[in-house]
């Protein structure tokens, strides 16, 4: 059974009210009988003390029929069901009782029978309509806690399509906006680097952290005016508010918002205010207004209130670069030297914001973006695409971040320059170190040989300037000193196998034999023949090496 309904029964004769109270198993149908009375003053005060959901009671009663007690219920809005039994047999009373909204009647005599299906009738009929009450609150919570997202709905409609006042006003009555359509201000709200000191939290906190952002500025609006706040994405939020021309405060409340947030929170917010809008059907132009003013923390970095008004029509000239200077860095780049290319890139910056009116953030972020494509096709001159990847990636992510700043895109390129100056430099460690390593194996292929420095840079594929420089950068000595020293270390295993100094010297380069004990005992330190005599006749042989 379902939950039980209470019942009384009101009746002159004892035996009626005994009877249907005692005699019938009530618990069994799900019904308690909260009480009893013998006429219609008694049965009245029972009602309004126990309030019972069904009543059977007589139509004729001393000191108050059931009519006149039926009357004064009505007028007391009292929902119970009532049901009256009669011995008449004309019917006028109860058509009148019918008239008055009684549930049902029944006629005396009657069985307990009747008596028990009458009453289920009314159970099942209570039961039907708190289901339905339970479901209208149920829908009622559902639209109550739908408000929220239902009113962000159609802001955004209102925001993004021009619309008039009379096709809004069924749903803006019905969302219970609570503003006046008319002189409404837009503010729109953007954390300041959200997206990267985010990242690393979990969803849980985040979620925790826009909450509490929320609550700030719905509570630092309500202090200043009318409004309603709602989330556009995951980093920004919209405001839109009963403008307040009077108080003399364009900005008031935008710099609010940006002081509590500052005060209460470790983030900062930037904020665009448009201009206020007549009426609803402005609210877009409003919008896009505040959307632009905003854009403007591009040069600020972030934790500023910027009005339309401020920035609009002040933008300079399309923003140029000299383009000598992005063929030099090209060069730079090309070379792998980080400092001057990082230099260069400077000297573009400061080229770029040389007016004396600063550009549309659009516009330059264009310029600035342009300006990294170069580099990067200029890298992959140099470098593998599987290398530059994961900078070129970086770049991009930064490039597509919502609140991107001037100060942060122009470190971008410092880096991507930079660091692929540092790939393309390990590159050409990487093939110098090579080329070296392949010089001196033919190097010691060919000591008997005269070798030449050309020679041995032809042989890796080098121009001789460029070897000898390499050469010596990688070696630590110059050719002429390798070359020596490998020659006297052959010279030194040649004379422990006891060869003659003559063939020696053929066999190490040289011609002259006088000229080879010369270079011989300036490197060494005594003649060959005073080198051989020190070490195979009771000396100790030295490590070749």
């Amino acid at each position: 059974m379902s939950n039980a309904i209470t019942l009384c029964v009101i009746d002159d004769m004892k035996s009626v009210t005994d009877g249907i109270a005692r005699q019938i198993p009530w618990a069994d149908y799900g019904v308690t009988v909260i009480g009893t009375a013998s006429d219609g003053e008694e049965g009245l005060r029972l009602i309004r003390t126990a309030k019972p959901d069904v009543i059977l009671t007589d139509i004729r009663m001393p000191h108050l029929d059931g009519l006149d007690m039926m009357t004064t219920l009505r007028s007391e809005v009292c929902e119970c069901k009532v049901i009256f039994f009669s011995g008449y047999t004309d019917f006028d009373y109860v058509q009148q009782a019918l008239r008055l909204g009684a549930f049902d009647y029944i006629t005396k005599p009657f069985s307990i029978q009747q008596i028990i299906d009458i009453v289920m009738k009314a159970r099942s009929a209570i039961e039907a309509a708190r289901a339905e009450e339970r479901r209208l609150e149920a829908m009622k919570r559902r639209v109550q806690e739908s408000l929220p997202l239902l009113r962000q709905e159609l802001f955004h409609l209102i925001l993004h399509h021009k619309t008039d006042w009379s096709s809004i006003r069924p749903r803006w009555e019905f969302l219970q906006i609570g503003l006046e359509p008319r002189s409404l201000s837009v503010l729109v709200i953007e954390i300041d680097h959200f997206a990267e000191q985010s990242r690393a939290l979990p969803t849980q906190e985040v979620e925790l952290i826009r909450f509490s952002m929320q609550n700030i500025l719905e509570e630092t609006i309500a202090s200043f005016t009318k409004g309603l706040l709602f989330r556009e994405s995951s980093c920004r939020f919209v405001a839109v508010y009963q403008a307040c021309p009077s108080r003399g405060e364009e900005t008031g409340l935008a710099e609010l918002c940006r002081e509590h947030i500052a005060r209460y929170t470790k983030f900062t917010v930037s904020i665009g205010q448009g201009r206020t809008a007549d009426d609803v059907s402005g609210l877009p132009e409003a919008f896009r207004e505040a959307l632009f003013a905003l854009s403007y923390q591009f040069y600020a970095s972030g934790n500023v209130a910027l009005l339309y008004d401020d920035v609009a029509g002040s933008s300079g000239p399309l923003p140029r670069y000299s383009k000598d200077k992005e063929q030099e860095l090209a060069m730079w780049l090309r070379s792998g030297n980080a400092a001057q290319s990082t230099s260069l890139l400077e000297e573009l910056f400061r080229e770029l914001s040389s007016g004396q009116a600063l550009p549309e953030p659009i516009v330059l972020v264009s310029v600035l973006s342009e300006l990294a494509s170069f580099i990067v096709r200029v890298l992959l001159e140099k470098v593998p695409y599987a290398e530059l990847h994961p900078l070129e990636r970086k770049l991009r992510e930064r490039l597509a971040l919502p609140a991107v700043s001037l100060k942060d895109l122009q470190q971008q390129l410092v880096d991507l320059a930079r660091d692929g100056c540092s790939l393309i430099e390990s590159r050409h460690r990487s093939e110098s170190q090579l080329a070296v390593n392949e010089a001196i194996r033919y190097i010691r292929a060919q000591l008997h040989t005269e070798l030449t420095l050309n020679e041995c840079a032809k042989h890796v594929h080098l121009s001789s300037n460029y070897f000898v420089n390499l050469f010596k950068k990688v070696t630590g000595i110059t050719f002429v000193q390798f070359l020596t020293q490998e020659r006297m270390e052959q010279a030194k295993r040649l004379l422990l196998e006891d060869k003659q100094v003559q063939d020696i010297a053929a066999a190490v380069g040289y011609e002259d034999r006088r000229y080879f004990s010369d270079v011989f005992k300036k490197t060494v330190g005594m003649t060959p023949t005073e080198f051989k005599t020190a070490y195979l006749k009771g000396g100790k042989a030295p490590d070749p090496s």
